[in-house]
């Protein structure tokens, strides 16, 4: 399971508001997309090694955090969860979008995480 550093601050709220069973699906998407995305920018600003969230990444994912994470601009960056909006498509996937804040601008950091089993994964990641 994704865990939530300690280490990112911010809020997660839902765009939707939804009935008593979808509410609280509602609410697990969001916490979902809340701890991964905590994960993400541990890893991003240089807090977190990649290798500890790896298996929690598709490859196309991984590798695309590598890349980021060669280039050097992210990890000088302090970046900051703001919210989290979701929209569950399938009882086995959810699209999500985390505003986040760096040095200098808002940002947003868009996700598709994926159950395969029992297991979460994020399985496509753009930082715009």
């Amino acid at each position: 399971m994704v865990q939530l550093a300690p280490t990112v601050s911010g809020h997660a709220h839902s765009e939707t508001t939804t009935t008593s069973a979808n509410g609280a699906a509602e609410r697990s998407s969001v916490a979902l997309a809340t701890r991964t995305t905590g994960q993400i920018l541990d890893v991003l600003s240089g807090r977190r090694p990649l290798h500890h969230i790896r298996h929690w990444l598709s490859g196309p994912v991984s590798g695309l955090l590598a890349t980021m994470l060669r280039s050097g601009k992210t990890t000088t960056a302090r970046y900051r969860l703001r919210t989290v909006h979701t929209c569950p498509i399938t009882a086995h996937t959810v699209e999500a979008c985390a505003v986040i804040t760096d040095n200098e601008r808002v940002r947003a950091l868009t996700m598709r995480l994926e159950q395969h089993e029992t297991q979460w994964s994020c399985t496509l990641l753009a930082l715009l």
